[in-house]
């Protein structure tokens, strides 16, 4: 004690301060590093949940693209049977039958390819339509956390 009064340190007030440290460091403990952990760990889980949703997007939207691409190449092929039954019929009939079955095939052909081009637009709209809902979901729950609104919009940029 001799030598912390040599050295020009008060003890009692020494001690006084180390007590007071570590009751600083526990409030510090509990009431600070606690809540922020808790709220670090939350956000984490937050943003592996919104990286799961964009990947279950990613895979739909795949899906619904294969889908409309089978559809659209159905629809080739039965334009393709369709033409080559036409030009059958139209090789064994006379000049003027031959003249109506090229018009027929020529609006049959044209109406098949209407035809595919409506299922494929119709394929590609629903398939928007479910990423747009999917997206919406997503950002809804990723503000609902209190995102900035440029973290947002990044967000959706990525997807």
């Amino acid at each position: 004690m001799e030598a912390l009064t040599a050295l020009g340190i008060n003890g009692k007030l020494l001690i006084a301060q180390i007590v007071n440290f570590l009751i600083l460091l526990f409030i510090l403990k509990r009431f600070l590093y606690r809540p922020i952990v808790e709220m670090l760990q939350n956000r984490k889980k937050t943003i592996a949940k919104s990286l799961e949703d964009a990947k279950i997007i990613e895979r739909k939207l795949s899906e619904t693209d294969t889908e409309a691409r089978e559809k659209l190449a159905k629809a080739v092929n039965e334009a393709q049977r369709i033409i080559d039954e036409a030009k059958k019929q139209a090789a064994s009939e006379s000049q003027a039958t031959l003249e109506k079955a090229a018009e027929q095939a020529k609006k049959t052909v044209d109406n098949a390819k209407s035809a595919a081009e409506n299922e494929g637009k119709i394929a590609y709209d629903k398939a928007r339509k479910n990423l747009a809902e999917l997206v919406t979901l997503t950002a809804e729950k990723v503000v609902s956390e209190k995102q900035d609104p440029r973290d947002i919009e990044r967000a959706i940029e990525k997807l």
